[in-house]
């Protein structure tokens, strides 16, 4: 099944065409054009645990992907001044839970301390993963009321849930009314307990600042996508980054 389209700029209407085309005047305010600010030269992501059932490691891998676009891990990649001067210069990853306090399970007999952050003393993040879990379990108060803080604020551009995270993030409410991807397999049971949202067999969605995907290796198309619309202004570490972990140069290879 073919991808979503990727999240890059809008192009005009064909009314905002014909209108930059006949007008007489060269001024951006009388053009109606909005140029987008420069992108954040840092990032602040939180990786939610929400129980202690193993998280599935494949999922982090939409973490690690964020984490390429840091200097330190560009600087590695033996890449021209050039693209080492778009990189961003910190990307601070968290894993948040209810305690903050020791490490959580995860798929593959591995383990994952959480950065001491509790959902009570975590700074605003800039970015949300959500990755799946074996867990059904009912959402805590506590990690509903992170949840909606952390959403509500303009500083948060986005929240992604990986695979079967959408388990967790349908009992906030932020999916009323929204559209939303899942795996194949949970999208009849979510449909029947949450019919108010839009459920759709994609590979991945978008509406507003909410990314939800059905695979963990959607995930890795979706956030390639959100990652070349925010950080507009660094394509040659963005390229560069996507590069490196194979993402959209699949037909370069012989096989």
């Amino acid at each position: 099944m073919p991808s979503p389209p990727r999240g890059y700029t809008t192009f005009p209407s064909d009314a905002d065409l014909f209108y930059f085309c006949t007008t007489s005047s060269t001024s951006a305010e009388d053009l109606g054009i909005n140029y987008a600010p420069p992108s954040q030269s840092s990032l602040r992501v939180g990786v939610v645990i929400l129980s202690q059932d193993q998280i599935q490691l494949t999922d982090l891998a939409a973490v690690d992907l964020l984490s390429t676009l840091s200097r330190s891990r560009i600087g590695k990649l033996s890449a021209p001044a050039s693209t080492l001067d778009e990189a961003v210069d910190e990307v601070d990853v968290r894993y948040v839970s209810v305690t903050g306090e020791g490490s959580f399970p995860v798929t593959s007999g591995a383990r994952m301390p959480v950065t001491q952050n509790s959902f009570a003393n975590t700074p605003q993040f800039d970015v949300l993963i959500i990755p799946g879990s074996f867990s059904t379990k009912e959402l805590s108060e506590a990690a509903t009321s992170f949840l909606a803080a952390q959403c509500s604020s303009p500083d948060l551009r986005a929240i992604f849930s990986i695979s079967s995270g959408i388990l967790h993030l349908t009992q906030t409410g932020l999916l009323w009314k929204r559209r939303a991807s899942a795996p194949r397999c949970l999208i009849p049971a979510l449909q029947q307990r949450y019919p108010e949202t839009f459920w759709q067999t994609k590979a991945w969605n978008r509406h507003d600042k909410i990314w939800t995907s059905s695979t963990a290796i959607s995930a890795l198309d979706m956030i390639a996508s959100w990652v070349r619309e925010f950080f507009w202004d660094r394509h040659e570490a963005v390229e560069c980054a996507l590069a490196a972990a194979g993402i959209g140069s699949l037909d370069d290879f012989d096989y």
